[in-house]
């Protein structure tokens, strides 16, 4: 009997949080913009959310300067000359792996980009979703009620 009544003050509490959907158009290629906002700025905010008892709901959209940042096989790409990069990959593979594991974060990337820049599919993290294009990410996310949040 009292697993039915803890279940359902679960079920009950669950009824009355919020879901916040956020959807960020990422363009920059910044390290320390991209650092600050997204790697260390992203998972503070939706800590904040959830701590006050909401859902947290995130797509990501990737174009414009920010491929590189979720490549994997930089050689493989002109992006392996930038030396910056190469010293920072492992550290910033681990941060989006840990991010996309513990939050769930659907990493979109735009394809008519990549294909300009030489970039494969199969370049890419494994956990990284390439779509046709960044504009059809950013209507549908938004459609789905998705707060537009720019980090450029």
């Amino acid at each position: 009997m009292r697993i039915l009544i803890v279940l359902f003050l679960c079920m009950v509490s669950f009824s009355f949080a919020e879901t916040k959907k956020m959807m960020i158009d990422l363009k920059t290629g910044d390290f320390e913009s991209f650092d600050k906002a997204f790697l260390n700025g992203l998972p503070g905010t939706i800590d904040y959310f959830s701590s006050q008892g909401d859902m947290v709901d995130v797509a990501v959209v990737i174009h414009g300067d920010a491929y590189k940042f979720f490549v994997q096989n930089l050689n493989n790409t002109s992006y392996g000359l930038d030396e910056s990069l190469v010293k920072h990959q492992e550290v910033i593979q681990q941060r989006l792996e840990e991010m996309v594991k513990k939050y769930r974060i659907h990493l979109e990337v735009c394809m008519s980009g990549m294909h300009k820049r030489g970039i494969l599919s199969q370049d890419l993290y494994p956990f990284v979703t390439p779509i046709k294009s960044a504009m059809v990410g950013l209507v549908k996310w938004q459609n789905e009620g998705y707060a537009y949040v720019p980090l450029h």
